[in-house]
C-alpha cells in the first residue's frame, strides 16, 4: 500500500526537528503496518487553524485528487488540522479520493474521530488563547511587556530563584531614544514625517525593522495607537487590550479590530518614560489637527494598474497623489529617490488600454495571423498527447508480456517463486503507474478551436472598455487585464512634464507579436514595450 507521510508544526519557537520526529515515526509506522511511503508533504511554523495558508497540506490533496497515494499518515489528528470546518473538508475529499487517513496515535480516522477530535482540537485553540491572555495580562499588572520590543528599548533577561528566565523587562537604549526624542522634537517643531524620515535616511539612520524609515512608521494610526508619535509607552505607559486579532474564515488572514477603552488595561511604568508630558501633548494636538482635515480620506476604488505601477528611477511602487496623479512613494514617504516625474492614473490607463484596442482591432492580419497560430498549438499538443500514449501502451504491453513469463517460469516449475517475487512486485508498481498515466491521458479533456474564433476575439476586445465601465463587470475585467501585466514603469520623458512608461508582461509581447508578426519566442523578446501618449502603443521604440 501506498503511504504518504503529512507533518507539520505551528510555531516558530519550536525546532525544526519536530518535522523530522514527525516523519521518523510515520515511517517506523508504516514499516510495521506493510506501506511503503512514496511521498512526504510538510508544513513548517505554520497553523492549523486555516487550510488556505498551509502548502503542505494543499499539495497532498491535489496529489490525493490524483491516485498518487492510497493513505495519509500523521503523528496526531492534530497536525492534520485543528480548525473544525477545515479537518471535516480534508476528511471528505480524501474519502472522495479513495485515500484513507491514520494516525500513529489514533490509528485508522473516521467519523466519529473527525466529529470528537475535531471539536476537542477546536476547544484546545479557544482554550490556549484564554490562557495566553491571562497570562498576558499578568504581565501587564506587574509592569512588563507582554508582547514584542518597541524601538527605544532592549529585552532584559535574568535569571529568577526558581532557574527560569524573566520574561517581559525592558530597560531605555540610549542610541535609540535618542531618536526617539529627536523625532518628537523635530515634529513639535513643524517638520512634518516625510522630511524626518528622509533626514533619517539621509544619514543612514537605520529604521525600527532594520531598513529605511518611512512617514507611516513615525505618524502610525492614532485610532490603532502605532507609529512612533502615538506609542504610549514613550510616556511610560503600557496600554494592554487595545485590540484584538480574529481569522477571516474565508482567507485565513488574522484581521485586527479595536476594542472599546474601557476594556483597556492601563499600567504605569515611570522607568521606561522617554518623552515628557509637555512635548507629548504638543505632538498629539498637532495630530488632532491634521487628522481631522478634510482631503486626508483614503481612495476608496481601485484604479485598474494600482500596485503595479513602478518608478522608473528607483524600481519602487508609485502611488495616487490627491486621486489623480501617480508620483513616486519612496520619493514622498522616504526621500531616498530624485524622481520628481508623475502622471495622471487616467492617462496611464488610457495608453495602455487605447494602445491594446487600436493594435489588436486595426490589424486584419494580425487576427488570422492569432487563429492560425492557435490552431496550429492545438494540433502541436495533440500530436504530442498521441505520441506519448502509444508509447505509455507499448511500454504497457511489454510488461504484462514480462509479468506472464515470470508467472510461467514459476508454473511450469523451472525456478524458486521467491527469486521473482521482487521482480514481479516491481513489475506490477510499473504497470499501475502506466495505467494511471493512460487513465489521466483519457480523462484530459480535448481543446475545440470554435469555427468562428476570429469573430469572437473582435467581440471580446470591444466589450474591454464596456466591462470595465461597469460596475458589476468590472473587478473581472481589471483582473484579466492585470494578470497580463506584470509592471508599468514609468521614467522621465525628454521634454519637461511629460512621462515615458514601459509595459513589462505578458500584455507587451502580445503588442510585440502584432507588430513583429512572428511569434515571441522566436524573437528574443522580453516583454517590454513603450507606450506612447496618443499613439498609445509606439513599434519603433520596442525595449527588447
Amino acid at each position: 500500500m501506498r503511504a504518504a507521510i503529512y507533518a507539520r508544526y505551528s510555531s516558530d519557537l519550536q525546532s525544526e526537528t519536530s518535522i523530522d520526529d514527525q516523519v521518523r515515526l510515520c515511517r517506523e509506522y508504516a514499516e510495521r503496518n506493510n506501506m511503503d511511503v512514496s511521498a512526504v508533504f510538510t508544513d513548517y511554523a505554520i497553523s492549523g487553524g486555516n487550510l488556505n495558508n498551509r502548502p503542505g497540506m494543499l499539495s497532498l490533496m491535489q496529489a490525493a485528487k490524483v491516485n498518487d497515494f492510497d493513505v495519509v499518515i500523521a503523528e496526531a489528528l492534530d497536525r492534520i488540522s485543528r480548525d473544525q470546518e477545515d479537518i471535516a473538508a480534508i476528511y471528505k475529499r480524501l474519502t472522495h479520493a479513495d485515500v484513507r487517513i491514520t494516525t500513529v496515535s489514533e490509528g485508522d480516522v473516521n467519523e466519529l474521530h473527525i466529529g470528537l477530535k475535531g471539536t476537542m482540537n477546536a476547544l484546545f485553540l479557544k482554550d490556549l488563547a484564554i490562557k495566553t491572555r491571562r497570562g498576558q495580562r499578568g504581565r501587564v499588572e506587574a509592569g512588563k511587556i507582554p508582547g514584542g520590543n518597541s524601538f527605544g528599548y532592549k529585552i532584559v533577561r535574568r535569571i529568577l530563584d526558581d532557574g527560569s528566565v524573566s520574561t517581559g523587562e525592558r530597560e531605555i537604549n540610549p542610541d535609540q531614544a535618542a531618536i526617539i526624542k529627536r523625532i518628537f522634537t523635530e515634529y513639535a517643531d513643524g517638520m512634518a514625517p516625510r522630511r524626518i524620515a528622509s533626514a533619517l535616511n539621509a544619514e543612514g539612520i537605520t529604521s525600527p525593522r532594520g531598513g529605511q524609515w518611512n512617514a507611516s512608521t513615525i505618524n502610525g494610526s492614532r485610532q490603532r495607537k502605532n507609529g512612533i508619535l502615538n506609542n504610549e509607552l514613550y510616556l511610560g505607559r503600557i496600554i494592554y487590550n487595545r485590540q484584538r486579532f480574529v481569522k477571516d474564515p474565508e482567507t485565513g488572514k488574522r484581521v485586527s479590530r479595536l476594542n472599546p477603552e474601557h476594556d483597556w488595561i492601563i499600567t504605569d511604568v515611570p522607568a521606561l518614560r522617554i518623552i515628557d508630558n509637555k512635548t507629548w501633548d504638543k505632538v498629539q494636538k498637532i495630530k488632532s489637527r491634521y487628522s481631522s482635515q478634510c482631503g486626508s480620506k483614503r481612495q476608496t476604488k481601485k484604479r485598474l494598474l494600482t500596485g503595479l505601477v513602478k518608478c522608473g528611477c528607483c524600481g519602487g511602487s508609485m502611488t495616487i497623489i490627491n486621486r489623480e496623479r501617480y508620483y513616486c512613494s519612496a520619493k514622498r514617504e522616504k526621500g531616498t529617490c530624485d524622481s520628481s516625474v508623475g502622471i495622471k492614473a487616467v492617462e496611464i490607463e488610457e495608453r495602455v488600454l487605447g494602445g491594446l484596442k487600436d493594435i489588436l482591432l486595426g490589424n486584419e492580419e494580425l487576427i488570422d495571423t492569432f487563429v492560425g497560430e492557435f490552431k496550429a498549438e492545438i494540433a502541436r499538443l495533440r500530436k504530442q498527447r498521441s505520441t506519448h500514449e502509444r508509447q505509455s501502451q507499448k511500454d504497457l504491453n511489454k510488461i504484462n508480456t514480462a509479468i506472464k513469463r515470470c508467472l510461467k517460469y514459476v508454473t511450469e516449475g523451472d525456478g524458486d517463486p521467491g527469486l521473482v517475487r521482487d521482480e514481479l512486485r516491481a513489475l506490477e508498481q510499473q504497470k499501475k503507474d502506466l495505467d494511471h498515466v493512460i487513465k489521466s491521458t483519457h480523462n484530459e479533456t480535448a481543446i475545440e478551436v470554435h469555427p468562428n474564433i476570429a469573430e469572437l476575439y473582435r467581440k471580446k476586445v470591444l466589450e474591454l472598455q464596456t466591462l470595465l465601465a461597469d460596475e458589476t463587470s468590472r473587478p473581472q475585467a481589471m483582473e484579466i487585464i492585470r494578470s497580463m501585466i506584470d509592471h508599468i514603469e514609468v521614467h522621465a520623458g525628454e521634454e519637461r512634464g511629460e512621462a515615458e512608461v514601459i509595459l513589462v508582461g505578458a500584455l507587451a509581447q502580445i503588442l510585440t507579436f502584432t507588430q513583429q508578426k512572428k511569434t515571441v519566442a522566436s524573437n528574443g523578446s522580453d516583454g517590454r514595450v513603450l507606450m506612447v501618449a496618443g499613439a498609445g502603443f509606439e513599434p519603433a521604440t520596442f525595449r527588447l
